[in-house]
């Protein structure tokens, strides 16, 4: 005599998954790669007039409190070297 009893069912049994059988020789393993498309436009060529730079930095470039103490750990051992150790 069989009883479940609430909320305790049988598992269920889930069949064996069949793994894929591999078709022919092992060059057949690189068949899903597709060729590069070709770009357009071809080669870039060189402006014919000098490209414009232009500095809209303001004269003291503000940094926080967070970013100098981030670039002093950073940079300990160069700014020893250049202004000398820590008093």
């Amino acid at each position: 005599m069989t009883r479940l009893l609430c909320g305790m069912t049988q598992k269920r049994r889930h069949p064996r998954r069949v793994l894929p059988v591999w078709s022919g020789a092992p060059e057949d393993l690189f068949d899903y790669a597709q060729p590069t498309a070709p770009r357009a436009g071809g080669s870039r060529a060189w402006p014919d007039k000098p490209i414009k730079v232009t500095d809209d930095w303001p004269e003291v470039v503000p940094i926080t409190e967070a970013e100098l103490r981030v670039m002093e750990g950073h940079f300990a051992e160069e700014l020893d070297a250049m202004f000398g150790p820590r008093a």
